[in-house]
């Protein structure tokens, strides 16, 4: 591994939302927790722009990192005492002007920029796909070139990185309590899908007005499935447009990238996952295409794709893909 470079970021400390930008920081963040109950630090208009920071990192993977911190996460570190361990270091909540419980929020994700000069995943027991195979912790740190947008692997490897936020969620329902942010559910979160980078769109229930938006869990690069519990965990900055959806009505997320429709479905249970993500697709294709549910049901064994979303969260992901030239030109966005 390389000499570790000096970080440069344009991240500031404490609370933010200047010209629509939310700073990660000891104001801005909730550790390891989704609630109805945050206080928004920021709000956007309806089809408005936000600009998020995110940090990633506990106090004991930066006490053994080999590179220097963020400033902002150790402040982090320092000031925030409320926190759910494990869980992720989430910014926001964001409030979108005018959104009320049972629409939904679409985002459109418009950039994502790496904003770190590492990145990290750990192995531990008890963890992952195969827990009981590992019987000690392991890190392992990683360089970033954030210009070939590649990662520097300990083992003489290089990884080329396409970033995206693990965690993207609304707030749950009041009812719900506190949640973890571990697991993925119905109002998004930690859904772990690799699909959602620069581009891409992600629909969401709001179950409480305003939706209150969070992000978080920065990801340089994952694969299918986030076998041993972590992706390259790093810091990113992302350019978001919120926009509320009156003549939409879901119960799971849903996504819209240049290439695909996506539907996903958490539970912990992959069958019960499967079950979800297809039917939700056949009905896609039967209210927009006019498919009979058949039809759909058969054009789905032709070139529908099931992916392994995760495994490693409690709740495990499955998203079905769809090419969109197969929904005759029609798209979700708004």
């Amino acid at each position: 591994m390389r000499a570790p470079k000096a970080r440069r970021s344009g991240h500031e400390t404490g609370r933010a939302m200047a010209a629509n930008r939310v700073v990660a920081g000891p104001d801005t963040v909730h550790w390891g927790y989704l609630s109805a109950d945050l206080a928004p630090v920021g709000r956007v208009a309806n089809g408005g722009r936000v600009t998020i920071t995110t940090v990633s990192g506990p106090p004991e993977v930066v006490a053994g990192s080999p590179f220097p911190a963020a400033p902002e996460l150790i402040a982090i570190h320092e000031q925030v005492a409320k926190r759910t361990i494990p869980g992720h270091i989430c910014t926001g909540p964001v409030e979108v002007e005018g959104a009320r419980a049972g629409e939904v929020l679409q985002v459109d994700i418009e950039d994502i920029v790496l904003d770190s000069d590492w990145g990290y995943a750990g192995v531990r027991p008890l963890a992952g796909a195969l827990p009981h195979d590992f019987h000690d912790r392991h890190m392992t740190y990683v360089e970033i070139d954030r210009q070939r947008r590649v990662a520097r692997l300990p083992w003489d490897m290089e990884l080329p990185l396409r970033p995206f936020f693990g965690v993207m969620g609304t707030a749950p329902p009041a009812s719900w309590g506190e949640i973890s942010t571990i697991p993925p559910r119905r109002n998004g979160g930690n859904m772990d899908n690799r699909e959602l980078v620069a581009g891409s769109t992600v629909f969401l229930p709001v179950f409480v007005d305003g939706a209150l938006f969070s992000a978080g869990d920065g990801h340089g690069a994952q694969g299918d499935g986030e076998i041993c519990t972590q992706a390259v965990e790093t810091c990113l900055s992302g350019t978001l447009r919120l926009t509320r959806r009156t003549d939409m009505r879901l119960d799971w997320p849903l996504a819209e990238t240049p290439s695909h429709i996506i539907t996903m479905a958490f539970d912990p249970d992959l069958d019960d996952c499967v079950v979800i993500a297809v039917r939700k697709m056949i009905d896609l294709l039967e209210a927009h295409c006019g498919l009979a549910r058949v039809e759909a049901y058969t054009l789905l064994s032709f070139a529908g794709d099931l992916r392994v979303t995760q495994v490693v969260n409690g709740w495990k992901g499955i998203h079905l893909m769809l090419g969109k030239e197969f929904f005759r030109g029609k798209t979700l966005r708004a």
